[in-house]
């Protein structure tokens, strides 16, 4: 193979700004049903991800309960939808230090639950998904060493596309990673144009304002969230501290 042929992967390096404001889970609603038919983001990518038809909770078919997945972070077969997490590849918290906190409400929203590219929301073993948590691939890389040529390319990928940047130490690992494939692609750096990043805001405190009930919040106009758990639309606790957390998601009055 001539090196014209050698595939090639695009990443724009930027280093992480002191100044940005803290991230807010909330800020990025995830696990919505976009095409109102009671399977939510997370269900949809368990039926897509599964090997064999799957198998529901009850009648309605809005949430899986079996399957056959393949485990990717750790190469483990699992069948109990219980089991796994829904793994942004690039997490919700990553993707806010590598320019995401700048986004709309709805872009970050569509971040969250986009369905376009198989890589870009994963089925992963629970274990597996808390030990990675919100690091990039300088700060942890996945036990299962036979994945990481297909974790650098949809991580690089994932970032190309939303054009959010990595660090200098990020792309160095991704880099390393790249070469695990049977033909590793070029990584092609790109230094960020400084004088592009957008300002960042002064830091504001969210939380600090909590109603007594939740129709109180609902008249204030306050934006209802999804619960983690997929248990329905609800308000942060912080914002109505007294209500009750039935499922401990941090979310309250949902329905």
């Amino acid at each position: 193979m001539t090196a014209k042929e050698v595939p090639e992967l695009t990443i724009t390096v930027a280093e992480i700004p002191d100044d940005l404001p803290a991230y807010d889970r909330d800020e990025w609603l995830h696990w919505v049903d976009e095409d109102d038919d009671c399977q939510n983001t997370r269900h949809e990518v368990l039926i897509d991800e599964s090997r064999t038809p799957v198998t529901y909770k009850d009648d309605r078919r809005c949430q899986v309960e079996t399957g056959l997945w393949l485990g990717k972070f750790v190469g483990a077969t699992v069948t109990e939808a219980s089991e796994l997490d829904i793994d942004h590849l690039v997490p919700l918290a990553n993707a806010h230090r590598s320019g995401g906190w700048a986004w709309t409400s709805k872009r970050k929203q569509l971040f969250a639950n986009s369905l376009d590219d198989p890589g870009h929301l994963i089925a992963v073993t629970s274990g597996a998904n808390r030990s990675k948590g919100a690091k990039s691939p300088d700060q942890w890389r996945p036990p299962d060493e036979s994945y990481w040529c297909e974790y650098a390319t949809d991580w690089t990928r994932t970032k190309s596309t939303w054009q959010l940047t990595a660090t200098r130490d990020e792309a160095g690992a991704l880099g390393e990673m790249l070469q695990t494939c049977d033909n590793p692609p070029e990584l092609v750096v790109i230094e960020a144009d400084p004088s592009s990043r957008p300002v960042s805001p002064a830091p504001t405190v969210r939380g600090e304002k909590s109603y007594p009930s939740c129709d109180e919040a609902e008249r204030a106009g306050e934006q209802r969230v999804q619960g983690d758990k997929g248990s329905g639309r609800g308000f942060p606790k912080s914002m109505v501290p007294g209500a009750r957390d039935g499922d401990g998601d941090g979310v309250v009055c949902e329905r």
